[in-house]
């Protein structure tokens, strides 16, 4: 996962007329917390919005720049405003190089699935994944190639390839990924089904009328030698 650089300076006031007024100078409060006595902090809004909009994991790791005073930390939890949507508090672990965090990173898939060439509907239960791991290690996200999958094939959580010494958080038997039989393709499947068993109804049809014919014509026959 790469570092991106924030600077930030300690916040003194830390009650929420205090932190309202930081957001309308366009600060944005914080909080480092985690290997140590926790520290508020304050940074640009605008500065945080553009390392958001760099990476697409969610949890992204940052070098703090504290009044000269560097180190690394997660994004752990994000705050918005629900009506400008808005970050209004972010919350950020700090570590150390031996830290093991999770995170959550986004699945991208690559290609497009077989099956959905032929008219199936590629399934996506999960769009996210967490993932456990030394921070340097864990990848911004995880792109599996699903070209391969057929109508009925999965792939699940288990069988997701992962950087060595990442592992992922969840049930193994989780689907990820599935490439499910359209309405289309059913709708195909059932007219095919009906027509088959039209057609083999036909077939014994035809057959107990050829046999009843058969025994027809043999009575016909027996009642001519009778009568000669």
């Amino acid at each position: 996962m790469k570092v991106i650089s924030l600077a930030a300076n300690p916040r003194v006031l830390t009650k929420t007329i205090a932190s309202k007024k930081l957001r309308n100078a366009g600060s944005l409060p914080g909080v480092v917390y985690g290997n140590g006595e926790p520290e508020t902090v304050e940074l640009e809004a605008k500065q945080f919005e553009k390392a958001v909009k760099s990476t697409v994991a969610k949890n992204f790791l940052v070098e703090l720049d504290i009044k000269g005073k560097k180190s690394m930390a997660l994004v752990q939890e994000t705050q918005k405003n629900p009506l400008t949507n808005h970050f209004i508090h972010v919350d950020f672990k700090r570590l150390t190089k031996d830290s093991v965090v999770t995170a959550e990173v986004p699945l991208q898939p690559i290609g497009t699935a077989a099956g959905v060439q032929l008219g199936g509907v590629l399934q996506t239960p999960m769009h996210t994944i967490t993932l456990k791991g030394k921070p340097a290690d864990i990848p911004e996200c995880i792109e599996p190639d699903i070209s391969h999958l057929e109508v009925g094939q999965s792939i699940l959580l288990e069988e997701l390839v992962l950087p060595k010494g990442i592992v992922a958080i969840g049930q193994a038997k989780a689907q990820a990924f599935a490439v499910t039989t359209s309405r289309m393709m059913a709708k195909a499947e059932e007219e095919d089904a009906a027509a088959a068993a039209a057609a083999a109804d036909g077939e014994v049809e035809g057959e107990a009328a050829t046999k009843e014919g058969a025994k027809e014509a043999d009575a016909a026959a027996g009642e001519k030698k009778k009568e000669d």
